[in-house]
């Protein structure tokens, strides 16, 4: 995965994150959803956008880079003799 479409995630789930902030809380007043899940949801897109932010600056726990390997794929390179 390139790294534009890595920030376009980071991107996209802090609109999220960001609509969800504003949208729950009417939800929970209707009665349509419970604080509780409001909460764990608007968390839950936060820690996303967080996470993609780390790869993008490298300073996400090697196993998350590789989930993103952002580097071209390299068939490996057999040595028969």
């Amino acid at each position: 995965m390139d790294f534009e479409t890595i920030r376009k995630l980071k991107d996209c789930c802090a609109r999220e994150a960001a609509l969800r902030v504003n949208v729950y809380p009417k939800w929970v007043k209707a009665g349509k959803m419970t604080q509780e899940k409001a909460d764990e949801e608007i968390r839950l897109m936060q820690i996303a956008a967080a996470c993609f932010n780390k790869i993008l600056k490298g300073n996400a726990p090697e196993v998350q880079q590789q989930l993103f390997d952002t580097k071209p794929y390299e068939p490996p390179k057999y040595n028969y003799y």
